[in-house]
């Protein structure tokens, strides 16, 4: 039980009547308005908790004359335990014990993973009811809850069919709520237990129904708990009951399948947390609700909850009614989402896509909703089946195609989890938040577009798609994007307001890198597609010599024999990976980049790294302002003949020596690297921009 002593200034309290966006109807009455007063806690350092005293008109055992005087007390008091208000004021009582686990926390609700909860179905006409069901099975609920009293049985019973028939018991749990309406004269004839009977019998495997007759009918409710061949909860009846003796005595009178608990109704969460206790004393089930708090109140169950959900695993498929956060025009800031029929915290909230001003969220209804958008370009599908596929299909392994620059392009598969691990080590290692924004401008077809992809759906960020070309659209202020080298020289030298800059899929050469903007953190990632990406990144800064590439969280390095790279990421599924890179190691996260063992030329006996050499003579082919590379060809002599390749036109001659002389006379490259002659010829990229050398 929590306490309130010395802490001042101490209570204060504000009134915030709730205001119903549309009726409310139950069997027992119409609600539009609601009381409710926000209650603050501060402590002499300032700190503050904030709880909520809420109350429904006809069903809270207080009125709102009751609550208001002993408010004024709290207020005029320095301090108080919990234990001394009264239980007939239950709504005060959970508002202090609520607000100081708020002060206690020093933040809001949080909590890890998604409350399963119902969807709730109010009274209407028979139509206004199925279209109702019809929008929460669009948002993802499995279990919907109806409130039904008040339309005549038999109409009742054939909406019930109805929505059965739309949504299968394979699928879908069905709960009703009858708020007493089964024991009033209906001038039907029919009696509680002859519906009863009448619904079991139509085939709706119903799941349960709660408080099918008033409360405070003990012999009554403990017949029709014996002989209703459907499950009944109690609800209202635990209202005002708050001895243990006298809990145990209503429970074992009655014998119900299960509980409804409403903290604020019934004193609080210890209060609530003692039902919790008799009722698995004695193998009766329950669940939490709401009594129609604002998101204060509601927040708080909901934490309380999902401790709960953690000590009580067996019960976290069992939907709580918690999803009352909709339901006024002027409730309070909310700390919760729902998504799929799981209510989250805040901090859980996915991030989303943005598309010409169009924002969907990163989550399974977003990605339906994003693949049927009709004003979503043809270039978009790619990411629309990946997104369906992300969330439609949790279990199945990704297919990657890598980008063709080192031979045929192939399809490699990998786990969801090594994925979302390496999702998870670029967020840790370039530090990008929930919130991050940023803008998929790569080909969703290759590793690099994918992962941005995944990056935003596992880090929430608010990820803007623009068309992949070699000069991409970026118009927005951006937290982080990842670029090609040739989309990078594209946006020169007016580039985008961002933050942090990833760049891949091709060698970042000295020419951009000295034109690259201050300011602005550009970075060289280093990677594949059988590494889902990159495994290690470097700092770039204009001006400066690039250091050597430095390992994301759980990579490790080693070289083999012939001096290649040999990559160890358990973590993505990637164990001793022999690549076809030479590197110059440094420690095991650290390393140099030579070149690709696949391009070495054999010139007599000699190796010969092209890379190498085209790093080294970069301030000699600047002036031509050309693609160029090195490369062997056949020689009888030689096995391969070094020689430069230039994409064009002829030089002459005399220019042609002047240029192999000046190469020659570099000190740093021995003589066996120098090109023996000069070719003319288109020299290829792949998608990404990286060198096609075969």
């Amino acid at each position: 039980m929590e306490e309130f002593e010395d802490m001042e200034p101490g209570i204060t309290y504000r009134a915030h009547p709730l205001t119903f966006s549309k009726p409310a109807q139950t069997s027992r009455d119409v609600l539009c308005h609601k009381p409710s007063f926000l209650i603050t806690i501060c402590d002499k350092h300032g700190r503050k908790g904030v709880g909520e005293c809420s109350l429904i008109p006809g069903l809270s055992i207080e009125s709102e004359e009751e609550v208001l005087s002993f408010l004024e007390t709290l207020q005029a008091n320095s301090g108080i335990n919990v234990r001394e208000i009264p239980h007939t004021l239950p709504s005060v009582r959970f508002a202090v014990e609520t607000a100081l686990r708020s002060l206690k926390r020093g933040g809001e609700p949080q909590w890890s993973g998604g409350i399963t909860i119902n969807g709730l179905v109010w009274m209407d006409s028979a139509e206004g009811m199925l279209k109702q069901v019809d929008i929460l099975v669009n948002k993802g609920f499995k279990t919907i809850k109806l409130k039904v009293g008040t339309l005549p049985f038999n109409e009742e019973l054939e909406m019930l069919r109805e929505i059965r028939r739309k949504c299968p018991a394979e699928e879908f749990t069905i709960r009703i709520d009858a708020n007493g309406a089964f024991g009033r004269d209906s001038g039907d004839g029919m009696t509680a237990l002859e519906k009863l009977v009448a619904l079991s019998n139509a085939d709706l495997d119903i799941h349960s129904i709660e408080q099918p007759i008033p409360a405070g009918q003990y012999d009554e409710m403990a017949t029709l708990c014996a002989a209703s061949p459907i499950p009944i909860a109690l609800d209202e009846e635990l209202i005002g009951v708050n001895s243990h003796a006298e809990r145990r005595a209503l429970l074992e009178k009655t014998k119900p399948k299960y509980l409804i608990l409403k903290p604020s109704l019934i004193g609080g969460l210890d209060e609530s947390e003692k039902w919790i206790a008799l009722a698995n004393e004695l193998g009766i089930g329950w669940w939490v609700t709401s009594a129609l708090e604002s998101n204060v109140g509601l927040s708080a169950i909901a934490e309380w909850v999902a401790g709960l959900l953690e000590t009580h695993p067996t019960l976290q498929g069992l939907a709580q009614g918690l999803g009352t956060g909709g339901l006024f025009t002027n409730n309070t800031a909310s700390t919760m989402y729902i998504e799929d029929g799981k209510l989250y915290a805040q901090q859980q909230k996915p991030g989303s896509i943005v598309l010409q001003g169009q924002s969907f969220p990163l989550s399974s209804t977003g990605a339906t909703d994003f693949e049927a958008y009709k004003g979503r370009p043809r270039w978009t599908d790619g990411i629309a089946r990946t997104l369906v596929d992300w969330f439609q299909d949790p279990a199945s392994p990704l297919e990657f195609k890598t980008s063709g620059s080192s031979g045929t392009p192939k399809e490699i598969s990998h786990t969801r989890e090594s994925v979302i691990a390496s999702a998870k080590d670029s967020l840790t290692f370039f530090g990008l938040n929930p919130g991050t924004r940023a803008v998929l401008a790569l080909p969703i077809d290759f590793v690099a577009g994918r992962l941005m992809l995944v990056r935003a759906i596992v880090g929430r960020w608010n990820l803007e798609i623009i068309e992949p070309s070699s000069r991409p659209a970026c118009t927005n202020e951006l937290d982080f994007i990842a670029l090609t080298p040739l989309q990078c020289a594209s946006l020169l030298p007016d580039f985008p307001v961002v933050s942090k800059v990833l760049l891949g899929g091709g060698v970042v050469r000295e020419g951009l890198k000295n034109k690259l903007p201050e300011g602005i953190e550009f970075w060289e990632g280093f990677g594949m597609t059988e590494t889902i990406t990159h495994i290690a990144a470097r700092r770039i800064i204009s001006g400066k010599s690039n250091p050597p590439f430095a390992a994301l969280p759980g990579v490790n390095f080693r070289t083999g024999p012939d001096g290649t790279l040999v990559i160890h990421a358990p973590n993505r599924g990637v164990f001793e990976l022999v690549t076809d890179d030479l590197v110059e190691r440094i420690d095991g996260q650290n390393f140099r980049w030579l070149g690709r063992k696949s391009s070495v030329i054999n010139s007599g006996g000699m190796k010969v790294i092209p890379e190498v050499v085209e790093r080294e003579i970069r301030g000699i082919m600047r002036p031509l302002d050309c693609a160029y590379l090195v490369r062997g060809i056949a020689d009888d002599g030689l096995g391969e003949r070094v020689v430069l390749r230039l994409d064009s036109e002829k030089l002459n001659q005399e220019d042609e020596e002047e240029l192999l002389r000046k190469i020659a006379s570099l000190k740093t490259l021995p003589s066996y690297h120098n090109p023996r002659g000069i070719e003319y010829g288109a020299i290829k990229t792949s998608i990404v921009g990286k060198i096609q050398r075969i």
